[in-house]
C-alpha cells in the first residue's frame, strides 16, 4: 500500500461520555494568567489508541504500542491517531 493510498484513522464525530472531574488545584490567578498557548506538532506529541473505541492519550507511538499490549492484548499498530505523522 503506498502513502497515497493510506488513511489516518478518523475520530467520530461524538466521542463517549465520561463524568466530568472538577480541577480543584487550579487557582483564579493561575487563570487568569493565560498558561496556555498555540502548540504544533513538533512541540507536543499527541497518540491516540483508538483501537476498541479506547481513545487514551499518549506521547509516543512507542508508549501506544506498551498500552496495547498490556492493556489490549494486542500489538496491531492500525487505529492509531495522530497529528505527528
Amino acid at each position: 500500500m503506498t502513502g497515497t493510498q493510506w488513511q489516518h484513522p478518523k475520530l467520530p464525530s461524538v466521542l463517549p461520555s465520561v463524568p466530568a472531574v472538577q480541577d480543584v488545584t487550579t487557582t483564579p490567578e493561575q487563570v487568569n494568567a493565560g498558561m496556555a498557548r498555540i502548540t504544533n506538532p513538533s512541540e507536543t506529541p499527541i497518540y491516540i489508541c483508538a483501537l476498541d473505541n479506547c481513545y487514551r492519550l499518549f506521547p509516543s507511538r512507542e508508549r501506544v504500542m506498551a498500552h496495547r499490549k498490556r492493556d489490549h492484548d494486542s500489538e496491531d499498530q492500525d487505529d492509531i491517531i495522530t497529528w505527528n505523522e
